[in-house]
């Protein structure tokens, strides 16, 4: 949102010194705008593809007083098969299956699996209390796609949709050729929700 906000300032500055201000205004403003793009580019590199908090701040995080969302709720963090999607370069990617394990003494999180990149392996936490999920996403360097496989690190913060039954959120990812962030969507395997389902009728 920060970065949305810098470069909107940007343009609006640039755009005010196009046209029919006169000479002497739209000198005024094309400097102003040269200064700002100076300003904000600098700001919008070291923010791009980085969240504003750590893994450990968002998921730990109280956003609101809601009583309902304050209550432990472990069934939404079963371990087993889930499925993933990424948005980037104006498409949706997947869903692709990863393995998850949720340690409920640790709350911490770990798992593998694969996607359009390569083979990756999971590192995050987890809370029951305010159903949030941070996760480290590696790559393991030589598997996948070559070009787009770094062996670089790719942090996705989450919150569950009650709504849409799964977790919504962002990846972020800072590599030497790209920086950005785009949505993201984790849920269960609809497959492992019906055996759970099965289990707790029985």
């Amino acid at each position: 949102m920060i970065q949305i906000f810098l470069w909107i300032f940007c343009l609006i500055t640039v755009v005010d010194c196009q046209g029919g201000g006169g000479g002497g205004g739209g000198g005024a403003y094309g400097f102003f705008g040269v200064v700002a793009i100076l300003i904000c580019l600098p700001i919008y590199c070291c923010c791009a593809g980085r969240p504003r908090r750590s893994n450990a701040k968002f998921v730990n995080k109280t956003t609101s007083s809601d009583a309902e969302k304050q209550i432990i709720d472990i069934k939404l963090f079963q371990s087993g098969t889930w499925e993933s999607q990424y948005y980037q370069y104006d498409k949706w990617h997947g869903p692709h299956q990863v393995d998850l394990f949720f340690d409920m003494h640790q709350m911490k999180i770990t798992g593998s699996g694969s996607d359009d990149v390569g083979l990756y392996s999971i590192d995050g936490l987890y809370s029951t209390q305010t159903r949030r999920i941070g996760l480290t996403k590696t790559y393991l360097s030589g598997s996948g796609n070559p070009s787009e496989n770094l062996g670089h690190n790719v942090i996705i913060q989450l919150e569950w949709n009650r709504d849409n039954n799964q977790f919504e959120g962002k990846w972020y990812v800072r590599t030497k050729k790209f920086k950005g962030s785009g949505d993201f969507k984790l849920k269960m395997n609809q497959n492992q929700i019906s055996i759970l389902s099965m289990y707790e009728k029985v």
